[in-house]
């Protein structure tokens, strides 16, 4: 690596957002993170194993905004539990999919919870790292778009709340990270290694790096970006 490269990573450093960027993006219609097929990932390792087992599976998709991955696990007879930040995202879920839910404010928490009448689907909406409502056994976690969404500097925090919400030896979470070394976009996503991985979860849990995909066209398409190379790595990760 010559000098000037070195001189450039060092300057290279990953865009900070708070809550409001992510409010103006679902406002304007700038979610080119969402998207309106079933994640492969999702289809390939949960769905494809959940949907014709007898016993009810409990799925949760932190920062889940619409994802019509959803509404996949509650199609197959699933329960389904989100936690999502945006009010606009859990609104829409619901209202493009046809559920009717009732809404309870838990004022403590500054939490709205939207809860499905007639399908087994809650969704929280409040701050992911505020969150310590009780839960059921969850079986499954699908991170498609949450860790490569909050900042860098939250990642061990983001942990801490994903960590207690798995059941030991039981809970599986799939999380799916963004790879890509052009220093000049700075995310988010925000690029992950599998140091990265490996010093956030290695202490506690067993990893498997899964699945990685070239994902380079798709990514520039939805992000309007011309990266050289972008992958996504799928982590298997489930806690000791």
């Amino acid at each position: 690596m010559t000098a000037l490269n070195n001189e450039r990573r060092q300057q290279h450093m990953p865009k900070v957002v708070d809550q409001s960027y992510w409010n103006d993006r679902w406002l304007f219609g700038k979610i080119g993170f969402n998207r309106l097929t079933i994640n492969k990932h999702f289809d390939k390792h949960i769905l494809s194993k959940i949907t014709n087992l007898n016993q009810r599976q409990c799925i949760l998709f932190p920062l889940c905004g619409k994802t019509v991955d959803m509404k996949a696990a509650l199609d197959a007879g699933h329960q389904v539990i989100g936690i999502e930040y945006i009010q606009l995202g859990v609104e829409a879920f619901f209202e493009e999919n046809n559920i009717t839910h009732e809404i309870e404010t838990d004022e403590n928490n500054r939490c709205q919870i939207y809860q499905g009448i007639d399908r087994s689907v809650t969704i929280f909406c409040m701050d992911f790292f505020t969150f310590n409502r009780p839960l059921p056994t969850i079986d499954w976690i699908f991170d498609r778009g949450g860790f490569v969404a909050i900042n860098v500097s939250d990642r061990q925090q983001y942990r801490d709340i994903l960590l207690q919400i798995m059941t030991p030896k039981h809970t599986r979470l799939y999380l799916l990270a963004s790879y890509y070394d052009d220093l000049d976009f700075t995310g988010p996503p925000h690029r992950v290694t599998t140091t990265d991985i490996d010093q956030l979860f290695g202490s506690s849990c067993t990893i498997e790096l899964v699945e990685i995909i070239d994902t380079t066209v798709e990514f520039n398409q939805h992000n309007n970006q011309r990266l050289r190379r972008v992958e996504e790595h799928l982590y298997l990760i489930i806690r000791n």
